[in-house]
């Protein structure tokens, strides 16, 4: 097995494929492709990836279900959505299901590129140990201790995982504690945004976390919203 960091790619456009199979292992990755829905599902639940890049729209088994399947056993692997369809009910359903970023067709290839690229930035400092105290690898939160490496929040209910991206938003938010964190800098630091783009991505992830972390999160005593303007982190000392 080749010592290069393998991407599956779920893509049923077969010069699509061949075209961005071609440039990845031009980029340094070992590629992993899979035609359809099922061989994608089957083939991602066997894990090995740093990242999976997934088409929306395919015959048989979608890449809906396939995230679905994958999110019920892997919570921690990056999945990049590709799709023909840019209806925002279709992107937020994707990213409730832990999606971590999605790029509509058609895209630009640097654009795909900076994406991975920046997807896997993230992934290996939200995963790194940390001998800084100022870049914690835990974090505790009231009741609860947040375990970033392992992407688990333990509390008096038990353990729940955090997916991904719940994990490098809410980083991002402690590692800024007493700060209001704007919805730009968090696009552009957590999800590698650098276009203004306008998307409310960010207020879902913060329900979804909030429901994590919070004893009652519909009265937020962590992650408050500043209205206008963005959210801020709140320790216990604060």
């Amino acid at each position: 097995m080749s010592d290069l960091p393998r991407i599956l790619l779920v893509e049923d456009d077969y010069p699509m494929a061949l075209g961005l199979e071609f440039n990845l292992r031009a980029e340094g990755f070992d590629v992993v492709h899979c035609p359809d829905g099922e061989s994608g599902l089957e083939t991602s639940l066997k894990g090995g990836f740093v990242l999976v890049v997934l088409d929306m729209l395919m015959p048989g088994i979608s890449g809906m279900e396939v995230l679905k399947g994958l999110r019920q056993r892997d919570q921690k692997t990056p999945v990049l959505i590709l799709s023909a369809t840019a209806v925002s009910d279709v992107i937020i359903e994707a990213l409730d299901q832990g999606a971590d970023d999605y790029m509509t067709k058609p895209f630009e290839l640097e654009m795909l590129l900076a994406r991975i690229r920046s997807l896997l930035r993230a992934r290996q400092w939200l995963s790194s140990p940390s001998n800084e105290s100022n870049n914690p690898d835990r974090a505790v939160i009231g009741s609860r201790t947040v375990d970033f490496r392992n992407s688990t929040v333990s509390g008096p209910d038990g353990t729940v995982e955090l997916s991904f991206k719940e994990g490098l938003l809410l980083r991002h938010l402690i590692l800024s504690a007493g700060r209001t964190v704007g919805r730009d800098e968090l696009l552009r630091d957590v999800w590698g945004y650098s276009d203004g783009i306008q998307t409310r991505t960010i207020d879902n992830f913060i329900v979804a976390l909030r429901k994590k972390i919070e004893a009652n999160p519909r009265k937020p005593q962590f992650i408050q919203t500043v209205p206008g303007e963005g959210y801020r982190f709140m320790g216990d000392e604060n």
